[in-house]
């Protein structure tokens, strides 16, 4: 199994992103700005819930990420049009893509739903049985870094990787 084939051949296409100019009130910044796969809308997008997806630059795996809460995939998509001063990851990934990608070359993103597992916990304060669900899809994103990193891809896009944040992993 290779991670990077896997994600892109059982993930939904969620779409791609360029990078261009993002203006809001007068102000204007290099961004990446997301173009949804066709047939897709917002509700498909939080309707996916938790997912993990990968990032690919001419069918080269880049990064592993996750979205979740109440708004998934639509919400992280936005993130990454955030000015890369107070985004780190989009910085970085502005700074690969300008400086080994010509300028038109398009970041394509695949996810896949990671539901949340149900659980159950007795109280024995209230003495009554608790049911909950619990995200999963952070693990399942550390998991896939560190096979992806194990199977040598580069995943340039990655800020964790400066952290040291995977070698903690078991």
């Amino acid at each position: 199994m290779i991670v990077s084939k896997e994600i892109k051949n059982r993930g939904t296409y969620l779409g791609y992103f360029t990078v261009g100019k993002k203006i809001v009130k007068e102000r204007s910044w290099t961004a990446l700005l997301f173009t949804e796969a066709p047939g897709m809308k917002r509700r498909d997008y939080i309707a996916m819930g938790d997912i993990v997806y990968g990032m690919y630059v001419l069918d080269s795996l880049e990064k592993i990420g996750k979205a979740g809460g109440g708004e998934g995939w639509y919400s992280r998509a936005n993130t990454y049009a955030k000015n890369p001063v107070t985004e780190s990851t989009n910085a970085k990934i502005l700074r690969v893509m300008q400086k080994e990608f010509k300028p038109e070359t398009k970041i394509e993103v695949y996810g896949f739903s990671v539901p949340k597992a149900q659980s159950e916990y007795f109280c024995s304060i209230t003495n009554q049985t608790l049911h909950f669900e619990v995200e999963q899809h952070e693990k399942v994103e550390k998991h896939l870094t560190k096979e992806a990193l194990n199977q040598d891809e580069d995943l340039r896009f990655c800020t964790q990787l400066n952290w040291g944040y995977y070698e903690r992993i078991t």
